[in-house]
Protein backbone atom coordinates (compact mmCIF):
# COMPACT_ATOMS: atom_id res chain seq x y z
CA UNK A 1 0.00 0.00 0.00
CA UNK A 2 1.20 3.58 -0.73
CA UNK A 3 -0.43 5.16 2.44
CA UNK A 4 -2.00 8.01 0.06
CA UNK A 5 -5.63 6.70 0.94
CA UNK A 6 -8.28 7.70 -0.41
CA UNK A 7 -7.64 11.63 -2.01
CA UNK A 8 -10.01 13.53 -3.31
CA UNK A 9 -8.72 16.81 -5.96
CA UNK A 10 -11.28 19.14 -6.35
CA UNK A 11 -11.66 23.09 -6.81
CA UNK A 12 -14.78 24.83 -8.39
CA UNK A 13 -12.70 26.79 -10.65
CA UNK A 14 -11.62 25.22 -14.07
CA UNK A 15 -8.06 25.22 -15.56
CA UNK A 16 -6.56 25.11 -12.02
CA UNK A 17 -4.43 21.81 -13.06
CA UNK A 18 -7.09 19.11 -11.04
CA UNK A 19 -6.25 16.35 -13.69
CA UNK A 20 -2.58 17.37 -14.25
CA UNK A 21 -1.67 16.69 -10.91
CA UNK A 22 -4.18 13.58 -10.46
CA UNK A 23 -2.10 12.18 -13.49
CA UNK A 24 1.34 13.18 -12.15
CA UNK A 25 0.75 11.62 -8.80
CA UNK A 26 -0.93 8.03 -9.98
CA UNK A 27 2.51 7.85 -12.72
CA UNK A 28 5.21 8.58 -9.71
CA UNK A 29 2.92 5.96 -7.54
CA UNK A 30 2.63 3.53 -10.15
CA UNK A 31 6.77 4.24 -11.34
CA UNK A 32 7.49 3.13 -7.88
CA UNK A 33 5.45 0.10 -8.09
CA UNK A 34 3.03 1.44 -6.06
CA UNK A 35 -0.96 0.90 -8.00
CA UNK A 36 -2.93 4.13 -7.12
CA UNK A 37 -6.04 4.33 -9.74
CA UNK A 38 -7.62 7.80 -10.79
CA UNK A 39 -11.75 7.98 -11.10
CA UNK A 40 -13.03 10.80 -12.44
CA UNK A 41 -16.38 12.22 -12.90
CA UNK A 42 -15.78 15.22 -15.39
CA UNK A 43 -17.44 13.40 -19.04
CA UNK A 44 -14.68 15.23 -20.55
CA UNK A 45 -11.79 14.12 -18.69
CA UNK A 46 -9.07 12.71 -21.27
CA UNK A 47 -8.07 10.76 -18.07
CA UNK A 48 -8.59 7.29 -19.78
CA UNK A 49 -6.65 8.15 -22.52
CA UNK A 50 -4.07 9.26 -20.78
CA UNK A 51 -3.66 6.80 -17.92
CA UNK A 52 -4.78 3.97 -20.14
CA UNK A 53 -7.96 1.70 -18.79
CA UNK A 54 -6.04 -0.47 -16.11
CA UNK A 55 -4.79 3.24 -14.50
CA UNK A 56 -8.40 5.35 -14.63
CA UNK A 57 -11.88 5.05 -14.73
CA UNK A 58 -14.68 7.56 -16.26
CA UNK A 59 -17.90 7.20 -15.19
CA UNK A 60 -20.95 8.27 -16.87
CA UNK A 61 -22.94 10.69 -16.06
CA UNK A 62 -25.35 8.70 -14.25
CA UNK A 63 -22.57 6.62 -12.77
CA UNK A 64 -22.41 6.31 -8.98
CA UNK A 65 -18.63 6.27 -7.65
CA UNK A 66 -18.00 2.94 -6.06
CA UNK A 67 -18.09 2.81 -2.11
CA UNK A 68 -14.22 3.37 -0.81
CA UNK A 69 -12.97 3.73 2.54
CA UNK A 70 -10.74 5.94 3.95
CA UNK A 71 -7.38 3.62 3.44
CA UNK A 72 -8.24 2.92 -0.31
CA UNK A 73 -5.27 3.84 -2.44
CA UNK A 74 -7.01 5.90 -4.83
CA UNK A 75 -7.51 9.55 -6.75
CA UNK A 76 -10.50 11.03 -7.32
CA UNK A 77 -9.95 13.57 -9.98
CA UNK A 78 -13.68 15.25 -9.04
CA UNK A 79 -15.59 17.48 -11.82
CA UNK A 80 -15.77 21.57 -10.57
CA UNK A 81 -19.17 21.17 -9.58
CA UNK A 82 -20.76 19.65 -6.14
CA UNK A 83 -23.45 17.45 -6.39
CA UNK A 84 -25.02 14.17 -4.12
CA UNK A 85 -22.20 11.89 -5.63
CA UNK A 86 -19.76 14.94 -4.88
CA UNK A 87 -20.75 15.27 -1.88
CA UNK A 88 -19.97 11.61 -0.49
CA UNK A 89 -16.82 11.75 -1.84
CA UNK A 90 -16.07 14.77 -0.07
CA UNK A 91 -17.53 13.84 3.33
CA UNK A 92 -15.69 10.17 2.78
CA UNK A 93 -12.09 11.18 2.00
CA UNK A 94 -8.76 10.93 3.93
CA UNK A 95 -8.12 14.21 1.92
CA UNK A 96 -9.01 16.90 0.00
CA UNK A 97 -6.39 18.55 -2.59
CA UNK A 98 -7.24 21.92 -3.52
CA UNK A 99 -4.91 23.25 -6.53
CA UNK A 100 -5.12 26.76 -7.15
CA UNK A 101 -2.61 28.80 -9.89
CA UNK A 102 -0.21 30.31 -7.81
CA UNK A 103 -0.97 34.36 -8.95
CA UNK A 104 -2.54 37.19 -6.99
CA UNK A 105 -5.18 36.95 -10.00
CA UNK A 106 -6.04 34.12 -10.28
CA UNK A 107 -6.85 32.85 -6.54
CA UNK A 108 -10.58 33.95 -6.82
CA UNK A 109 -12.28 30.33 -6.83
CA UNK A 110 -10.10 28.94 -3.94
CA UNK A 111 -11.72 31.25 -1.17
CA UNK A 112 -15.58 29.16 -2.41
CA UNK A 113 -13.88 26.23 -2.68
CA UNK A 114 -12.35 26.11 0.72
CA UNK A 115 -15.42 26.81 2.33
CA UNK A 116 -17.59 24.37 0.18
CA UNK A 117 -14.81 21.64 1.19
CA UNK A 118 -14.87 22.40 4.72
CA UNK A 119 -18.62 21.50 5.05
CA UNK A 120 -17.91 18.24 4.38
CA UNK A 121 -14.12 17.43 4.59
CA UNK A 122 -11.56 19.67 7.15
CA UNK A 123 -8.34 17.58 5.98
CA UNK A 124 -7.08 19.83 3.46
CA UNK A 125 -4.15 20.56 1.20
CA UNK A 126 -3.60 24.03 -1.01
CA UNK A 127 -1.55 23.29 -4.16
CA UNK A 128 0.18 26.32 -5.82
CA UNK A 129 0.15 25.48 -9.48
CA UNK A 130 2.09 26.93 -11.75
CA UNK A 131 3.68 29.70 -9.26
CA UNK A 132 4.42 32.83 -10.36
CA UNK A 133 7.57 33.86 -8.21
CA UNK A 134 6.91 37.03 -7.61
CA UNK A 135 3.64 36.46 -6.77
CA UNK A 136 3.75 33.73 -4.51
CA UNK A 137 4.50 35.37 -0.75
CA UNK A 138 1.68 37.67 -1.13
CA UNK A 139 -0.27 34.97 -2.59
CA UNK A 140 0.36 32.81 0.27
CA UNK A 141 0.08 35.53 2.97
CA UNK A 142 -3.39 36.30 1.66
CA UNK A 143 -3.99 32.45 2.19
CA UNK A 144 -2.06 32.37 6.06
CA UNK A 145 -4.77 35.37 6.75
CA UNK A 146 -7.67 33.40 6.14
CA UNK A 147 -6.77 29.44 6.44
CA UNK A 148 -4.28 27.36 8.58
CA UNK A 149 -3.51 24.74 5.85
CA UNK A 150 -0.65 23.22 4.35
CA UNK A 151 0.32 24.82 1.10
CA UNK A 152 2.53 23.18 -1.64
CA UNK A 153 4.55 25.03 -4.35
CA UNK A 154 4.32 23.41 -8.09
CA UNK A 155 5.95 25.64 -10.78
CA UNK A 156 5.43 25.73 -14.64
CA UNK A 157 6.89 23.12 -16.55
CA UNK A 158 6.67 21.70 -19.64
CA UNK A 159 7.11 18.09 -17.43
CA UNK A 160 3.12 17.93 -16.86
CA UNK A 161 2.47 18.11 -20.86
CA UNK A 162 5.17 15.39 -21.51
CA UNK A 163 4.01 13.01 -18.57
CA UNK A 164 0.62 13.64 -20.44
CA UNK A 165 1.93 12.69 -24.00
CA UNK A 166 4.55 9.77 -22.47
CA UNK A 167 2.37 8.10 -20.17
CA UNK A 168 5.24 8.77 -17.88
CA UNK A 169 6.22 10.01 -14.59
CA UNK A 170 8.57 12.92 -14.09
CA UNK A 171 10.98 10.73 -12.11
CA UNK A 172 10.93 7.72 -15.47
CA UNK A 173 11.20 10.65 -17.96
CA UNK A 174 14.18 11.97 -16.20
CA UNK A 175 15.68 8.65 -15.85
CA UNK A 176 14.67 8.11 -19.69
CA UNK A 177 15.59 11.25 -20.50
CA UNK A 178 18.94 12.85 -19.07
CA UNK A 179 18.75 16.00 -20.63
CA UNK A 180 15.84 16.71 -19.06
CA UNK A 181 16.73 16.53 -15.29
CA UNK A 182 17.82 19.91 -14.64
CA UNK A 183 14.76 21.57 -16.25
CA UNK A 184 12.59 18.87 -14.49
CA UNK A 185 14.09 18.71 -11.26
CA UNK A 186 12.99 21.14 -9.27
CA UNK A 187 9.29 20.43 -10.32
CA UNK A 188 10.40 16.67 -9.23
CA UNK A 189 11.22 17.88 -5.42
CA UNK A 190 8.23 19.74 -5.28
CA UNK A 191 5.66 16.52 -6.52
CA UNK A 192 7.44 14.53 -3.84
CA UNK A 193 7.04 16.91 -1.23
CA UNK A 194 3.55 16.88 -2.03
CA UNK A 195 3.42 12.93 -1.56
CA UNK A 196 5.57 12.62 1.38
CA UNK A 197 2.99 14.82 2.99
CA UNK A 198 0.03 13.02 1.76
CA UNK A 199 1.44 9.76 2.61
CA UNK A 200 1.86 10.81 5.92
CA UNK A 201 -1.90 12.71 6.88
Amino acid sequence: MSGLGFTTIFSLKGGVGKTSLASALCLEFDYEGQKVPVITNDVISPLEEILGKDKALKLKPDQDFPELKKDDDIIVDLGGFVDERSISVLKNSKQVVIPTIGSFLSISGLIPTIQEVERFNKEITIVLNRIEKKEVAKVIQFIRERYDYPIFLLKTSKCFENLLYQNKSVSQMMKDEPLRRSSYKEVHVQLQEIIQHLTRV
